[in-house]
């Protein structure tokens, strides 16, 4: 089961990491949302800071750990030729 739980949380680290990755290259960009009834404008800046891409990146490896945890179970109490032969 460990090995399942591993493999599990290294793809969700690399998927955090290049989520964080992605992110850098919209860090400073401003945007805009217009309102039509009192044209008006609310303008915000993205910025992705250390404990924003820390937070990320935990995140990822919790939802590794939750998503990997049943299949790990289940395929941890199957033998291996069982497991293969099913679909």
């Amino acid at each position: 089961m460990l090995s399942f739980m591993i493999e599990s949380l290294l793809l969700a680290l690399m998927a955090g990491l290049v989520g964080c990755v992605v992110s850098l290259s919209l860090n400073y960009v401003t945007t805009g949302i217009g309102n039509f009834a009192t044209f008006s404008e609310i303008q915000f800046r993205f910025h992705v800071g250390l404990t924003t891409a820390v937070a990320g990146v935990t995140f990822a490896l919790l939802l590794g750990l939750a998503g990997g945890y049943f299949p790990a179970r289940s395929g941890s109490r199957k033998e291996i030729l069982v497991a293969l032969r099913e679909n």
